[in-house]
């Protein structure tokens, strides 16, 4: 059920550490002769769980091909190409269509490099809000396996317990666990309600501002340990599943008016690099249409100094530290008052990046070139903007 063509990494050579290119990408006309089933995780049959489970298992096992220092294993290569980027596809005009691309690579590569011929399944977060620890995307067996138990709040049971990830944020290597924290709490930014909220954005940025701070934050802040790392998040499997089910609200809200929306886009390209932020990534001030004080999204009235209000500062059951980090928070400053701010502070942009984009300023246009380390060849924001065609290639069900 292969549709779009991409190149196997197999055949690139040693990638670049920085994009680079002489001219801007024209737009590619790759073949999409059948759509890939996009379903919500509960709609899979359970041998369609357990392949797609397995799918995964075999990325995580099979050895890297790029040639990138500290990556061991195609997984540890596509959560190479996010932390790389992460202060230019977060916070800006590109982070749907990003995040579209990136889905669009992994669900390839189960395809090219594992076998996988299934449904891409999404998790259907607003379904699961207020028993996230009951939902059967969290089944030890069937499933992505449940909260982190271990010490460290590693996961300790379902079919990815004993998977070792490599990349730290300063890419890095050193080995760790899955870490989990699943809570309620901040799930419940997936609500109904949210999700109206940010599908009656009247323009690309309302809507992409909404699904970036309240949903967007539901998954990772849901999730908790892996997951709440900006930039190791795609270690936890379960990133692809929540950003699955982000897509399919940029979907929703683009199928309501498809002559305008499938060439709606908006923001600029370098969002927080000049400024602080709470939660990795969040501009001064909190994320856009999230909760007051700029903290942690899911979290209403956090205000920067207790990340889990009514558990006397430490995250329930993991004895006052943030589980999997050695008693402080992914990124953590000195003093530990903000649990989630934006590792190195006040970063700049990178001229390499932004030289790169082609957009002819800083505001985020179709012409955007979207970069995957060389993972799979570039492509324009313009070329995933309609996710039945090119490279996605995908129908959501």
């Amino acid at each position: 059920m292969l549709a779009p063509v991409l190149f196997a990494l197999g055949a690139l050579p040693l990638i670049s550490c920085l994009p680079s290119a002489k001219t801007p990408l024209e737009r590619r006309a790759d073949e999409c002769t059948e759509r890939t089933p996009r379903k919500s995780w509960t709609a899979l049959t359970t041998d369609e769980k357990v392949d797609y489970l397995k799918a995964d298992l075999c990325l995580m096992n099979t050895p890297a091909r790029s040639g990138i220092p500290g990556t061991e294993t195609m997984w540890d290569e596509l959560q190479y190409a996010h932390i790389k980027q992460v202060p230019y596809v977060h916070f800006v005009g590109a982070f749907l269509p990003f995040h579209r691309y990136f889905l669009a690579i992994h669900a390839n590569l189960l395809r090219t490099e594992c076998g996988y011929t299934g449904p891409i399944p999404y998790w259907n977060e607003t379904a699961d809000v207020g028993h996230i620890k009951k939902s059967a995307i969290f089944d030890v067996e069937a499933g992505f396996g449940g909260d982190g138990t271990g010490p460290g709040g590693c996961i300790e049971d379902g079919p990815f317990a004993d998977v070792v990830l490599h990349l730290q944020q300063d890419l890095n290597s050193s080995d760790y666990c899955i870490t989990r924290g699943l809570n309620d709490r901040s799930l419940a930014m997936a609500s109904q309600d949210n999700i109206d909220m940010c599908l009656s954005g009247g323009n690309f940025s309302a809507m992409w501002n909404c699904i970036e701070s309240r949903p967007h934050g539901a998954g990772h802040g849901g999730v908790l340990g892996v997951m709440a790392d900006l930039f190791l998040s795609p270690g936890d499997p379960i990133f692809y599943l929540h950003h699955g089910f982000l897509d399919k609200l940029w979907w929703d809200w683009q199928a309501m008016d498809l002559d305008t929306r499938l060439t709606a886009i908006d923001g600029n390209n370098t969002g927080f690099l000049s400024g602080g932020g709470g939660f990795p990534g969040f501009p001064p001030g909190g994320p856009p249409g999230g909760p007051p004080g700029g903290g942690f999204p899911g979290v209403p009235g956090f205000n920067g100094s207790n990340p889990f209000p009514g558990f006397n500062g430490s995250f329930p059951g993991f004895n006052g530290s943030f589980p999997g980090f050695n008693g402080s928070f992914p990124g953590g400053g000195s003093g530990g008052s903000n649990p989630f701010p934006f590792p190195g502070g006040n970063m700049k942009p990178d001229k390499a990046y932004t030289d790169y984009f082609y957009d002819g300023g800083n505001l985020t246009t179709l012409n955007h070139t979207l970069w995957s380390v060389g993972i799979v060849p570039n492509v324009t924001i313009g070329d995933v903007m309609d996710p039945r065609l090119g490279i996605v290639c995908a129908e959501f069900m």
